[in-house]
């Protein structure tokens, strides 16, 4: 299957949006709230250092009991590296779309930062990334749908 061949850095989303360890709580939250994105790869400089997932920002609020406005002030305080995780599935800049998706079927995630050797991230590939790729190589071979209506809805 000649288009699994296809290189990532082709098809993967770019610039990679990415957030700094010092960011705080309220501010990943209120970036979280602003997209659908699932998880923020998590940048020191240029290289990765940890993702940062919507699960991973509101696990501090289910570890302490959040009682009074003070504490789930000192909640929001706390910073990306302390909710990260630091152990990071990525995929190579020079990998192929079938490596990717095999990824994708490993780990189960919606997407993965892609680095290059010295471990910076050059973009990110998602699902729907691999979707469209796919698709692109299906409109050279595909018959022409019929979007005929196929009966009416009486309501």
């Amino acid at each position: 299957m000649e288009h699994l061949q296809q290189m990532v850095r082709e098809v993967m989303s770019r610039p990679a949006r990415t957030v700094a360890p010092e960011m705080t709580l309220g501010d990943l939250l209120r970036l979280f709230s602003s997209n659908d994105f699932d998880a923020y790869p998590v940048v020191r400089g240029e290289t990765l250092v940890g993702i940062v997932s919507r699960a991973d920002s509101i696990k501090p609020f289910v570890t302490k009991a959040v009682s009074r406005a003070l504490e789930a002030d000192a909640i929001m305080g706390t910073t990306v590296e302390q909710i990260m995780s630091s152990q990071i599935a990525t995929v190579e800049l020079d990998a192929t779309l079938g490596q990717a998706i095999d990824a994708m079927s490993v780990h189960d995630f919606e997407s993965f930062p892609v680095v290059d050797r010295e471990n910076r991230v050059k973009g990110i590939i998602a699902r729907d990334d691999v979707v469209r790729a796919l698709a692109r190589c299906t409109w050279r071979t595909s018959l022409p749908l019929d979007l005929r209506p196929a009966g009416y809805a009486i309501a």
